[in-house]
């Protein structure tokens, strides 16, 4: 039996975790407007879902994940967060609104936004590759995965922007999801089994479960534009009327329902390992808008 409770705990334990760590991170760098901006991006919101899942996908195999995977499990946060900065911008989505607060190009001039997400993505290399206390191959590998990441976000984001999927074709939709959204909660679950041991296969596992949860992740992110506000969902309703969502493709309803699908198919992959993988199934299980 899942002990919600014990998971909570867990869940609230990495974000408090996050939050030192990077907070302190900050203090290592010059206290330029660009840092103060990156730190305004990083700290003090967000529901820190894919580290937590990097934790938990470590947990499978060592019980201090925690203390081992933290910096690459930060790493993962950064590239997410210089992401977001990215998405609000005029240029993209034009989003007032992010984690409940303003966006970062509404806090700061542009030239330093400009600047941030840059700042972010190499700061998150350079904490991940710095863990002394995981092997230098296995750092290099879950860095390789942050990276291949990346690339794979920019190609779903152009997908995005372009809305080369006006057919509302299924596979087209689902596969910019994939490269917009699934790929880093892939890469979170599989750098987090690589930092604390996991072989090839068993990353590989990991590597689909944080896919599906990924996909899952976006079909919710769709409905939530539809049905949830700032309080729920940290940013604006209606931020995609413009494009063609799966709401468009599914329906409300029909949305929600292919995002449990995909939870079940995440739980699939995660079926080879024991019990200690309960942690991160329960994170796939209790997949919602409101944690988005």
């Amino acid at each position: 039996m899942i002990d919600q409770e014990k998971f909570a705990i867990s869940k609230k334990r990495v974000r408090e975790a996050i939050e030192t760590y990077l907070a302190h991170k900050f203090t290592e760098y010059p206290d330029t407007e660009v840092c103060q901006a990156a730190q305004y991006a990083v700290l003090g919101g967000g529901n820190r879902w894919r580290p937590i899942v990097a934790v938990a996908a470590g947990q499978i195999f060592r019980e201090d994940a925690l203390r081992i995977g933290l910096p690459g499990a930060c790493g993962v946060e950064l590239a997410h967060a210089a992401s977001l900065v990215l998405d609000d911008l005029p240029s993209m989505d034009n989003a007032a609104v992010r984690r409940g607060k303003p966006a970062t190009h509404e806090a700061f001039p542009n030239w330093v936004v400009d600047l941030t997400p840059m700042f972010l993505v190499n700061m998150a290399y350079q904490i991940s590759l710095e863990n002394p206390l995981v092997s230098h191959k296995r750092r290099v590998t879950a860095a390789l995965e942050l990276s291949r990441a990346g690339l794979d976000m920019i190609a779903g984001q152009v997908k995005d922007i372009e809305q080369d999927f006006r057919d509302g074709k299924e596979k087209t939709i689902l596969q910019c999801y994939r490269m917009k959204s699934g790929v880093l909660y892939s890469a979170a679950a599989k750098s987090g089994g690589i930092l604390c041991g996991a072989n090839d296969d068993e990353a590989e596992a990991l590597a689909q479960a944080g896919l599906n949860l990924g996909i899952s992740f976006q079909l919710l992110d769709d409905a939530a534009d539809v049905i949830a506000g700032v309080s729920e969902a940290g940013k604006q309703q209606g931020m995609d009327s413009n494009k063609t969502t799966s709401v468009d493709l599914y329906g409300l309803d029909g949305a929600q329902t292919k995002s449990m699908e995909y939870k079940e198919r995440a739980l699939q992959y995660l079926e080879c390992f024991g019990h200690e993988a309960e942690w991160l199934r329960c994170l796939v299980s209790e997949a919602s808008y409101k944690a988005i």
